[in-house]
């Protein structure tokens, strides 16, 4: 409640020849400072929060093998790198 959801999704083929379907969930979080208890993100900010989103997980699940993929999905280092991105 009083956050927004975004998902993503997207099929990326790995150096190995592999097709991958990713899906990410992403919700939105208040500031340190923010007096209101909501934090509604509007469609323009989703939009370019999920081009965002695919455009990561295509970068850096389409350069590398499955295992290495599986690697650096388990410490989510792709969730990682889209909510510094993403801020």
């Amino acid at each position: 409640k009083w956050h927004t959801m975004i998902e993503a999704h997207v099929d990326v083929k790995t150096t190995d020849g592999y097709v991958v379907r990713l899906f990410v969930i992403a919700f939105t979080k208040r500031r340190q400072d923010q007096v209101k208890t909501n934090c509604y993100a509007q469609t323009a900010q989703i939009r370019k929060i999920r081009k965002k989103m695919v455009e990561i997980m295509t970068k850096e699940a389409g350069t590398v093998q499955l295992r290495d993929l599986v690697k650096k999905l388990i410490p989510e280092s792709i969730g990682k790198e889209i909510e510094k991105q993403t801020q």
